[in-house]
């Protein structure tokens, strides 16, 4: 169910002429007197076969933190500011890369770095904001000096029939494929709600709270005791299906989701999800068949000779898991996560893996349209703006 979801501290004398004098995006600067030297704060990976210790890495972390919170404060723009913070605290950021050494730490320590990590990460997000309002106040002063509106030009009128939402138009298309294909299409409220419990978003999907795969995704929760969230991925309805269904079943769940993303060209707080999931008497599927449909799916999409590509990959709730990628347009592109669902999943809904087995995929509908319709920003879906919208016209379901 996808909701596709070092350096060390250099030792210095105690005492003597100490600056940090100057910065790199990956290094510190360390001068002593007149001389100098570049610390390495870039969080990279430690050579395959050593083994650093959690106090190692915890100091690894503090350094990154301290870092990250110069750079931060540097930067000169919003878009410097959403890059840095990407690349430092983003889910293949700096910080982030420090907890790929945990399956080599002892298991009584895999969580308190998961901890450091994770405090870490909340500083800095709790800077952000701070940051990106005085960013914001400087571009918009910086806009008010150059640009001016006359109120008292009269409005136009708009008297035309307006066009298909090409996200909506994605949707619809999407939907209609596997419908065809013979999946249930879940999206009512009553088993489709989004606003989720904790159980049904993570821990029922083999993601308990302190696994390190909750860092992929900023969550909104409701309550103190983060018992109630706004759920991250649709993943969540395959639980509800399999928890209140007895299979055979093939289920399509496309809905909104929503994760603490900093909005950009590729990035808003909500988007949406479109996920399957097939589930059978064990034997009657297997990983060929997931193959298969995603194949027959993508050559919809993007044609009968789109080039596509499985890369294995991790999700907490599948084994083995799949990420696919299309070569469209002279590039290859990740579109979409995969995998057999895990038996420890369908333990957790009262499914008997040794009598049952199947397969889930997701993926998200903006990244599709903004793809197969060249589509540059996210944003451009939110907006309103009818000269972007003019430009669907004809759109048909397929």
């Amino acid at each position: 169910m996808l909701g596709f979801v070092g350096g060390g501290i250099v030792g210095l004398p105690a005492s003597g002429p100490l600056a940090v004098c100057g910065r790199r995006r990956r290094a510190v600067r360390i001068c002593m007197g007149k001389k100098s030297a570049d610390v390495d704060v870039s969080g990279g990976e430690k050579k395959e076969g050593t083994a650093e210790s959690i106090e190692s890495l915890i100091e690894r972390v503090e350094a990154l933190k301290e870092e990250a919170v110069t750079s931060l404060k540097e930067a000169s723009d919003l878009r410097e500011l959403d890059q840095l913070r990407v690349s430092l605290i983003g889910k293949k950021g700096s910080l982030s890369s420090v907890l790929k050494s945990v399956g080599k730490l002892a298991p009584e320590d895999r969580p308190k770095l998961g901890q450091v990590v994770n405090r870490a990460k909340a500083d800095l997000e709790e800077l952000i904001p701070n940051l990106k309002d005085e960013l914001e106040a400087k571009a918009f002063d910086a806009q008010m000096e150059e640009e001016w509106v006359d109120v008292t030009q009269p409005g136009l009128l708009f008297n035309q029939i307006g066009y298909r939402h090409p996200l909506i138009a994605t949707m619809d298309r999407t939907v209609n494929i596997f419908s065809g294909l013979g999946y249930d299409i879940i999206d009512d409220p009553e088993q489709s709600p989004e606003i989720e419990t904790d159980w049904f978003n993570f821990e029922a999907l083999n993601t308990p709270p302190d696994h390190p795969a909750r860092d992929m995704q900023d969550t909104y929760y409701l309550t103190e005791d983060k018992k109630n969230l706004l759920r991250t991925h649709t993943s969540a309805v395959q639980i509800r299906y399999m928890t209140n269904n007895k299979p055979p079943f093939k289920i399509c769940a496309p809905g909104r989701v929503y994760r603490r993303d900093a909005v950009d060209a590729t990035h808003t707080a909500l988007f949406h999800q479109i996920e399957i999931l097939n589930l059978q008497k064990k034997g009657e599927v297997h990983l060929g068949h997931l193959k298969g449909t995603v194949i027959y799916f993508l050559q919809k999409i993007f044609g009968d000779d789109v080039e596509v590509r499985f890369r294995g990959s991790y999700f907490p709730f599948t084994e083995p898991s799949l990420e696919v990628d299309v070569f469209f347009r002279g590039k290859w592109l990740e579109v979409l996560g995969c995998g057999m669902v895990d038996p420890r999943v369908l333990e957790n809904c009262n499914i008997d893996p040794e009598e049952w087995s199947g397969f889930a995929a997701g993926f998200g509908a903006e990244r599709f349209a903004m793809v197969t319709h060249q589509i540059p920003d996210i944003r451009e879906f939110y907006k309103n703006d009818l000269r972007f919208l003019n430009q669907f016209t004809g759109l048909n379901i397929e």
